[in-house]
């Protein structure tokens, strides 16, 4: 066998093992995070089992505001686009990062600038935005 081949043979297989170690770290941090995100959305639907909520930033849930006009007439400015809904949530499943009840696929999501933008998001639905409010896990 020609010296070439084996030094490829050899660092192919290297790859191939390194490609498929799984950090514990990492498995142990995304299972938490998985957790998190269920217990939270059990209170909530606990709460309202009809709930329109939305899950990003992992394991953070916002919920639809109620009081609209409140949040039009704080004349919130965006600050950046955050992403966009990726899958729709089906009663029973996990909930996922980017993923809502209500929301459809695609939907776009946005922070707003100022001292309430952890608390709320902005959704783009038709050439409206919804104020989505941050659901704190120790308060429900």
């Amino acid at each position: 066998m020609n010296p070439f081949f084996k030094i490829m043979f050899v660092c192919i297989l290297l790859l191939i093992i390194i490609g498929c170690y799984k950090d514990p770290k990492i498995e142990g941090a995304n299972k938490i995070s998985q957790m998190e995100r269920t217990s939270t959305s059990e209170k909530i639907f606990k709460q309202n089992k009809d709930a329109d909520i939305l899950c990003v930033y992992g394991a953070r849930f916002y919920k639809r505001a109620e009081d609209q006009e409140k949040y039009k007439q704080m004349d919130l400015k965006i600050n950046h686009e955050l992403g966009e809904v990726r899958k729709e949530y089906k009663d029973g499943n996990i909930f996922e990062d980017y993923m809502a009840t209500k929301l459809q696929v695609g939907t776009k999501i946005f922070t707003i600038q100022g001292q309430m933008q952890s608390e709320l998001l902005l959704v783009k639905l038709g050439e409206k935005y919804v104020a989505y409010v941050y659901q704190n896990s120790k308060d429900l």
